[in-house]
């Protein structure tokens, strides 16, 4: 990894941390309208966030969050993923790691199915998640990936920390 972060699962107690990496984002709203424009509705979208199936950060050495993705509900054995990496942390893998933490914890809890959805025109977005497995199944008018997580089986060999 070109920079030194550390991934693990976070909770209601890591949500001012996460808001202050979100507070940093730019630009705010980017996708989807996500993370919110105001300061009061990013407090309560990461609140929100905090409340699904499950929430992995990346943080600095210095404990700053850097990047944060997270599992929302969808039907049994499946979720919807999102992922968001601070600017200054973007191209240093850190996407990737996020995404293989978060895609471990979804296999250990025996999910089958995640799925992620981006404007078709962020490319960042959909080379990470085509690097992590996923695979394009619609890009009209957005583009939707998925993975089958009980068919695959080379990235949960890796560790998520790398």
């Amino acid at each position: 990894m070109d920079a030194e972060i550390h991934v693990r699962e976070v909770g209601p107690p890591q949500r001012d941390l996460l808001v202050a990496m979100y507070d940093r984002f730019d630009p705010p709203g980017a996708a989807f309208g996500l993370p919110p424009h105001s300061a009061e509705g990013r407090r309560r979208w990461v609140g929100r966030t905090l409340g699904q199936r499950v929430n992995m950060a990346a943080f600095s050495t210095d404990g700053e969050v850097v990047g944060h993705c997270f599992l929302t509900a969808g039907q049994p054995g499946s979720a919807e993923m999102a992922v968001f990496v601070h600017q200054d942390s973007r191209r240093m893998r850190v996407g990737t790691a996020l995404v293989q933490a978060t895609l471990a914890w979804g296999a250990a809890a025996e999910m089958r199915r995640v799925w992620a959805v981006t404007p078709p025109d962020n490319r960042a977005a959909l080379r990470l998640l085509m690097g992590c497995g996923f695979r394009l199944t619609r890009s009209d008018p957005e583009a939707e990936l998925e993975i089958d997580l009980a068919a695959t089986v080379n990235w949960c060999c890796a560790s998520p920390g790398t």
